[in-house]
């Protein structure tokens, strides 16, 4: 179909009236150019009406109606995330023809839930006797204990050692904590990975000495992972280079190139050249006293490295090679280099929350006649440069690399302006100041910073030098290291330092999507917190819950301002003026009062953890007072009448016990940051508003990804088997 343009909506006119329009000033025209928009929107209508009828281009809405025509049964919509029944409608038919089949079993879980899947048919890997007219080479009795290699996925997703049957059922009750038995005949197992693979792309190293190096530019030691390759076709079933997991040493030895190189999961660089993959070797680096295992080795002579240079030999000699440790992020080269080291690499992490190389199209707005200056480029080589030219008239600096930036930065926006710092989509600068990071701004003044890592300095919000305030400071999409900085074990290099200081008065703070370290803030200030973790920062980390997380800026005893927070998990007691709502979070502490609000009079705390003992507004099915009072209520109904306080104490003692959250890892630096285990309690998994997990990662939507693969399954397994679910990670 043609579009309705002006232009040639004007021209279909007779060329009489044409002429005398053009006399008249061209009102005619202009009344054409109304009616040809008008008619351009009826028209694009028009054209998706048609799109709506296929899966693959119509409209979110229309998916449902289309999967209707076919049988589709929807599932529980899950807001805010990726998982959408568009891929699920679109294959269903294929789904139903393969019916009961691997590769539609593991399909169907990535499109359910989103996350990568793979399946084991334990049939063929459970230990029998081969008939001799069905004879599997493959399937032995007991491993090869000459390979390693094959022992190491053992109990994990690619464990393909036979196992004697196990006759316990393989459990599928979402509430389940123990697994029961997998080996057995009819049994499946669905094994997903809930970590995604977090990209950093040409990111600067931390150089140790001249031939040491970390593939992390903020210097913890880093898990690599793998980066997902597409499967051969849809009927194959996923090996390990489909998925997400971890790298192991033997694995880079067995196989480098399908790990190392353009479009895997890492590579080296040395000014911008990569480093070729004959040269790449797999070594334990660990801690051996003050240096590394294997490392340093021998130099390689001039001569030698000319020939490899001019890629002769093809197979370079041992002390030629660079070596590689994928478990701690290490790298080892054979000589001192003298040119800037570079790397590509995946690690694991929950979600896309705190500075990240992913996108965050949605947020980077920009108003019309919005001054935009990107840095660095040659007019604006520092970022404090671009700071200065926007700061009379308001205006945004975007920084376009991911370099790391050892500069001073300092904001102090004028009245009535806006001034927005952040880090280009798909970029993730480090900023590493000689001193605290100072935000400042006059009266109505608007300040962001988007999408960065501070490192080493505190971030500061304190009045100018008139005693005046901004209006408000978002902190969206940033990583405030908690303890500042990590040292080379990983562990916070300053336990309990504050991250976030707010000094001056009447600020309206919002940290969205972020992590940070200790936050301390006058009581005039109004906060928000949403989907992100603040963090006391202890050593060791399982102490963090005693600390202090939140506080006024003189620490214990002085409170805080008024406290939002929703879906966020806080690890450290907290002391602040009032709670208008908390919701969906995780306050986990311990020690003294673990929360404790000023103004308990106004506020609500809704389908949160709330540490017992605290002194909080009132609390809407909070755990866990929930479950004590519904222990209590049972204990009353039981005895026809109320029981005594003692009872209470004894219901209180064991049921805090036991109900309080467990995490998988409490290190910053660790990949499963404040994930929940699966053995905790199913009244958190399961405890907030939408039935979901409460905590920072409510916005994944994890129980109800698992219901609604349940509910797939019950559909296409097949009759006699049954299936568990597993999460690798």
């Amino acid at each position: 179909m043609n579009r309705i343009t002006p232009q040639a909506l004007y021209h279909l006119l007779p060329a009489i009236h044409r002429l005398r329009d053009a006399d008249e000033g061209g009102p005619l025209e202009a009344l054409m150019a109304v009616l040809a928009r008008e008619g351009a929107v009826v028209e694009e209508n028009i054209e998706q009406l048609l799109d709506n009828l296929f899966i693959e281009t119509c409209e979110d809405w229309a998916a449902p109606y289309i999967g209707g025509t076919i049988g589709y049964r929807a599932l529980y919509p899950i807001e805010g995330t990726d998982v959408g029944n568009r891929a699920e409608v679109a294959n269903t038919i294929g789904y139903r023809r393969r019916k009961g089949t691997a590769a539609v079993l593991e399909a169907l879980a990535r499109d359910v839930t989103g996350w990568p899947a793979h399946v084991v048919e334990y049939f063929q890997a459970t230990a029998t006797c081969q008939h001799m007219n069905h004879i599997r080479p493959a399937h032995h009795l007991a491993p090869d204990l000459h390979d390693p290699l094959d022992l190491e996925p053992m109990t994990h997703a690619f464990d393909r050692v036979s196992h004697v049957a196990d006759l316990r059922a393989i459990r599928q009750g979402p509430s389940v904590k123990s697994i029961g038995g997998k080996h057995n005949f009819p049994h499946i197992g669905l094994f997903l990975w809930r970590l995604i693979a977090k990209d950093h792309i040409r990111v600067p190293t931390t150089q140790v000495d001249g031939r040491r190096y970390l593939f992390d530019p903020l210097g913890a030691p880093r898990q690599l992972v793998n980066l997902p390759q597409p499967e051969d076709t849809i009927s194959s079933v996923s090996r390990p280079e489909h998925v997400p997991g971890d790298i192991s040493r033997r694995a880079l030895d067995r196989d480098p190139a399908l790990w190392y190189g353009p479009g895997r999961a890492f590579e080296i660089f040395v000014d911008d050249i990569g480093v070729p993959i004959t040269r790449i070797e797999a070594c334990d680096l660990s801690d051996d006293g003050a240096g590394w295992n294997h490392s340093p080795h021998d130099p390689i002579s001039a001569a030698d490295l000319a020939e490899i240079e001019a890629g002769d030999p093809l197979v370079p000699p041992a002390n030629a090679l660079v070596r590689v440790d994928p478990v701690l992020g290490r790298i080892a080269f054979p000589n001192p280099e003298t040119g800037e080291v570079r790397t590509t690499f995946r690690t694991g992490f929950p979600a896309r929350t705190g500075g990240g190389q992913y996108n965050r199209a949605a947020t980077l707005t920009r108003d019309p006649g919005q001054a935009l200056i990107p840095v660095p480029t040659l007019t604006h080589p520092t970022i404090q440069s671009a700071i200065d030219d926007v700061l009379p008239l308001g205006g945004i600096v975007e920084i376009t690399t991911s370099d790391i930036f050892a500069e001073a930065v300092a904001i102090d926006a004028e009245p009535d302006t806006e001034v927005i710092l952040r880090a280009a989509n798909g970029q993730r600068p480090v900023l590493r100041p000689p001193g605290a990071l100072t935000f400042s701004g006059g009266e109505n003044a608007r300040i962001t910073l988007d999408g960065v890592v501070v490192d080493g300095q505190p971030f500061e919000i304190a009045p100018n030098g008139d005693g005046a305030s901004p209006k408000s400071v978002t902190l969206r999409h940033l990583t405030l290291i908690p303890g500042l900085s990590f040292t080379e074990t990983g562990q916070p290099a300053n336990p309990g330092a504050v991250s976030l200081n707010v000094t001056t008065t009447g600020v309206e703070l919002l940290i969205d999507r972020a992590i940070t370290g200790p936050i301390r803030m006058d009581q005039t200030t109004n906060a928000e917190l949403r989907d992100s973790v603040v963090d006391a920062a202890a050593v060791p980390a399982r102490d963090s819950a005693e600390g202090l997380a939140i506080a006024g800026p003189a620490g214990e005893g002085d409170p805080a301002g008024s406290l939002t927070i929703i879906a966020c998990t806080v690890l450290g007691r907290i002391l602040a003026r009032s709670f208008p709502l908390v919701s969906d979070s995780i306050l986990h502490a311990r020690g003294g009062t673990p929360v404790q609000a000023l103004r308990r009079q106004q506020g609500c705390m809704r389908f949160s953890f709330v540490p017992d003992g605290s002194i909080t507004p009132r609390r809407y099915r909070c755990q866990p007072q929930l479950a004590i009072d519904q222990m209590v209520a049972e204990a009353e109904a039981e005895a026809g009448g109320p029981i005594s306080q003692a009872q209470r104490n004894l219901i209180r003692a064991r049921i805090t016990r036991w109900l309080r959250p467990g995490f998988v890892a409490q290190s910053a630096s660790h990949p499963a940051y404040v994930q929940l285990r699966l053995a905790s309690p199913a009244e958190i998994r399961r405890g907030a508003s939408d039935e979901g997990e409460m905590g920072a990662w409510h916005l994944l939507a994890a129980p109800q990804r698992e219901a609604n693969l349940r509910i797939r399954l019950e559909e296409y397994l097949r009759f006699g088997l049954e299936a568990g679910i597993f999460y690798e990670t």
